[in-house]
């Protein structure tokens, strides 16, 4: 009798109590993909359906434990990262990452994690930003973000010093294999998802508009590919089966609460590989 026994994925994230990001929505994707999600907190989130209104973080060392136990129990095909509230365990995640770099590690990186209702515009909300970029970063086999997360960090000068770099390619040369940007202003009135890799490679196709006010699809999109990744495909395709499972679940959003749309992590149709 053939194994049934599925790729397990190592997720990294907060308890988002409303099913829009990290935990336990990344374990239904990881569902959706007949793959086993295995659950690390980094974070509870106070948080409903119009964002995130506040994140009590995790003490550090238990994040390394529980990553540890589950990685010495079992064996893990890939890891996904999502948020990461504190320096201090964006340091242990880059040190799991780095003893078991066999498995390949996608990272999601928002355009911000703070929360929406701060009033201090100069308060600095985002302290692990940089612990991120410069620990856990460099050992990303891929990085999913949006086109306004670049822009963003650009405009905030996080990512100024990077001389000669400009939009993906200064997150290249900061180590990442490949770094996957949705709905990237290819020219004016013309949005593709551009993927990049670590050999000049470019791949690009079009990307698909999801309805108004539906929830933001990176995080999830980072979820699949490391799930794709986990059974061997290549991040090219593993990245382009990523996107159109995410333009699925996005044409089965639903209104659940007040703000924002959310999707249908089990869709009809499950992807399958071409």
């Amino acid at each position: 009798m053939p194994s049934t026994t599925p790729s397990v994925t190592l997720l990294f994230g907060l308890f988002d109590p409303s099913g829009q990001q990290d935990l336990p929505a990344d374990a239904i994707t990881c569902a959706a993909h007949d793959s086993h999600g295995v659950c690390v907190l980094t974070g509870v989130a106070l948080a409903d359906t119009t964002g995130l209104l506040n994140v009590d973080a995790a003490v550090a060392e238990s994040v390394d434990d529980q990553a540890r136990g589950l990685l010495e129990d079992m064996p893990i095909h890939a890891i996904k990262v999502g948020t990461v509230p504190t320096p201090e365990i964006a340091s242990m995640i880059a040190g799991i990452a780095a003893d078991y770099s066999h498995a390949p590690l996608v990272l999601h990186l928002p355009a911000s994690q703070a929360p929406t209702d701060s009033d201090d515009e100069d308060q600095d909300t985002e302290p692990s930003v940089g612990a991120v970029l410069e620990l856990i970063l460099p050992q990303t086999k891929v990085v999913v973000m949006g086109a306004n997360a670049i822009e963003r960090w650009l405009n905030d000068e996080v990512l100024a010093h990077l001389e000669g770099n400009g939009g993906p390619q200064a997150i290249l040369a900061l180590g990442a294999d490949w770094v996957l940007v949705t709905a990237f202003a290819q020219r004016p009135g013309q949005l593709i998802n551009l993927l990049l890799g670590p050999d000049g490679e470019t791949v690009a196709w079009p990307w698909q508009p999801v309805g108004a006010r539906v929830q933001d699809l990176n995080g999830l999109i980072a979820t699949a590919i490391a799930n794709h990744l986990a059974t061997g495909l290549s991040v090219t395709e593993a990245a382009k089966q990523a996107c159109t499972y995410a333009s699925l679940t996005a044409t089965c959003a639903f209104q659940a609460g007040m703000g924002q749309r959310l999707v249908s992590r089990l869709p009809p149709k499950a992807p399958t590989t071409p």
